[in-house]
């Protein structure tokens, strides 16, 4: 019996009362809080609570991620304050990059130097389109293809976060133009597909290609070791075991789709039988997952994780 760590995509803000009542509450919160602090000059406070001001939709996009990542690294060195480590690990998007962190393949100062330069990225001369992503909650009985891809042209499968827990609805994130998005919202029954707000970018389509060149040499550049721990891919099921691995997914993140089932799968395979969703980006008791989850963002989870530990007969694993 395993236990998994599981990360979410950077698709919407992490709620600030989760990280302030976590932070109040563990010293090792606090720590992560400041290391991050050192390396990117963000005060706590100002990460817990997202009091920015950013100049243009690449610089709050990568702020959204330090949020992200932080709370998600802090919630795992309160867990390692008690002993507790994973034994797999994974994530989708930004989650992902995360996990490559926990498993030991991409340290956090370097990880954090890559947030902060996102922020930097430009805009390709000319401006492209106006682009967004959607969400879609696609019955099963719906054919996905007809609402991305080939059929619909400027819109791309984004994610793929499987189905909700009753079984009958596929969650899918469509990215593309913000013409051919809304032109499909219009298009499909009301409710189906809905544009997320504030979201400017096709994020994990071939639409973000200028972004992923602009990072290329950093990511080609940047240290990494092959992970101490299993890191179960968002790119295909399967399990990155090696330095290339980890540096293709780098490489990849921003122009492939994201699946949150590829993950989940992989994880299974690696005998995952419970996974701590660390942060509140994958929403509790909505998704369908082949194991019990735990989703820690407030003190009283990380009890309820500890108790699940005992009731699931987890085997915990030495620190990677």
């Amino acid at each position: 019996m395993t236990l998994g760590y599981l990360f979410g995509a950077n698709i919407s803000d992490p709620d600030p009362e989760h990280g302030a009542k976590l932070y109040e509450a563990y010293p090792a919160m606090r720590r992560a809080y400041e290391q991050v602090r050192d390396w990117t000059g963000l005060e706590p406070r100002a990460l817990l609570r997202g009091e920015f001001e950013p100049r243009g939709d690449h610089e709050r996009f990568s702020l959204a991620g330090i949020r992200l990542a932080a709370l998600a690294l802090g919630i795992h060195d309160v867990l390692a304050g008690s002993d507790v480590h994973p034994g797999v690990t994974g994530g989708i998007s930004l989650g992902g990059l995360i996990a490559s962190s926990v498993a030991g393949a991409v340290d956090r100062r370097t990880l954090f130097d890559l947030l902060l330069r996102e922020a930097r990225t430009p805009l390709p001369d000319p401006a492209p389109p106006a682009q967004g992503a959607a969400i879609a909650f696609l019955p099963v009985s719906e054919d996905p293809f007809a609402y991305h891809g080939d059929r619909r042209p400027g819109v791309h499968l984004g994610g793929d976060f499987g189905l909700l827990a009753d079984g009958t609805v596929r969650l899918l994130m469509l990215s593309g133009t913000a013409e051919a998005l809304d032109r499909l919202v219009a298009q499909s029954p009301p409710g189906m597909i809905s544009v997320i707000d504030g979201q400017p970018f096709a994020v994990h389509s071939p639409l973000r290609q200028y972004a992923t060149d602009f990072m290329a040499p950093a990511v080609a550049a940047m240290p990494v070791a092959d992970p101490r721990i299993p890191v179960c891919s968002f790119l295909e099921q399967r399990a990155l075991t090696t330095a290339d691995d980890v540096r293709d997914l780098f490489q990849r993140n921003k122009t492939s789709t994201m699946s949150l089932p590829h993950v989940c799968a992989g994880m299974a395979e690696q005998g995952v039988r419970l996974a701590f969703v660390l942060g509140p980006t994958l929403p509790a008791g909505v998704l369908d997952f082949p194991f019990p989850v735990v989703r820690i963002t407030e003190p009283h989870h990380v009890t309820e994780a500890m108790t699940a530990i005992y009731d699931h007969a987890v085997d915990l694993v030495a620190p990677a």
